[in-house]
């Protein structure tokens, strides 16, 4: 977990396998984990079994309060028929809850004397760059475009027309760039739904449902009428305009980025003689600008470059 701290990670849950690495123990340990709720973050740094990591995703699904990071297999020539591709068509998550990065990373070799380097799977090193990029920036921002911080190189190099062929996939790459460190340049989840895309869009509503349904629990007990469903609207837009506010939304104005409704159409009679009020929230998510097009053109004596 060296690699989570030195990232920017403050506080980690380590389940010990007292046992091999199987399916038994790794359930028993999402089981211990489920019990946990400060938990939004879940690794299982170096194992690419399938049936592991399939494990894992189950877990952030059923929770839906946690997003896995997982590690792709270290042996691939990325080929249609590589042991990555073939591992990423068994990995599925409909709502987004978990992301697949690639390659390992190089780190010194603690047994080296020479200063050596060996590679190590790359998922508690992207934990911790989540955790710092949520401190630094807040959960709404893509964890990408960062440095693995400790990492001195990637196993494997790849270029942009690779790259291009991984994010169909939606799998994230680490890169290293002529003069920089290795970089994390991707942000996709193992979904095809387009709405759950981005890792941060994921978190971001991660992020809210926990802290409203953290936040309003001064409303249960009281009477459920107008009064309650007004203290409600307040608490909830005064939450998400400030989540728009710094950026986190998106919309000229905050009735642009997000509605909030609690009615009697929601609320009606029967609904609350069993002591149940509900609230219906849209919002509006800021995506990452994954690419940049520039389009260049070029005549005798002069050029114009624009942006779309």
């Amino acid at each position: 977990m060296r690699g989570f701290f030195e990232n920017g990670g403050t506080q980690a849950y380590i389940v010990p396998f007292k046992v091999a690495l199987d399916l038994a123990a790794v359930k028993t340990a999402t089981a211990a984990l489920s019990r946990v709720e400060e938990v939004s973050l879940v690794c299982l740094p170096g194992s690419t079994d399938l049936a592991l990591q399939q494990e894992i995703l189950r877990h952030c699904d059923e929770l839906s309060d946690r997003f896995a990071i997982l590690d792709g297999d270290p042996d691939s020539s990325l080929q249609p028929t590589g042991k990555l591709k073939t591992q990423r068509g068994k990995l599925d998550s409909a709502l987004g809850f978990g992301a697949l990065y690639w390659p390992q990373i190089m780190i010194p070799d603690p047994a080296s004397t020479t200063g050596g380097l060996i590679a190590v799977a790359p998922s508690g090193h992207i934990a911790g760059v989540m955790a710092r990029s949520d401190v630094e920036f807040g959960v709404h921002k893509a964890p990408a475009n960062e440095v693995v911080k400790g990492a001195l190189g990637v196993s494997a190099l790849m270029n942009d027309t690779e790259q291009g062929d991984l994010n169909r996939l939606n799998i994230n790459a680490i890169r290293m760039f002529p003069g920089r460190p290795p970089m994390v340049w991707g942000a996709r989840t193992l979904t095809q739904n387009t709405s759950w895309r981005y890792v941060n869009v994921r978190r971001l509503v991660c992020y809210i449902e926990d802290s409203l349904r953290q936040g309003l629990r001064w409303a249960v007990m009281q009477p459920n009428n107008y009064a309650l469903w007004k203290g409600l609207d307040r608490s909830i837009t005064d939450f998400l305009t400030r989540i728009w506010r710094s950026g986190g939304l998106f919309g000229a104005t905050a009735a642009q980025a997000f509605y909030v409704k609690i009615d009697e159409e929601l609320n009606p009679e029967d609904v609350r003689a069993l002591g149940e009020v509900y609230v219906e929230i849209g919002i509006a998510p800021t995506s990452p600008a994954e690419f940049i097009v520039l389009r260049l053109g070029l005549w005798d004596g002069g050029a114009t470059i624009s942006e779309t």
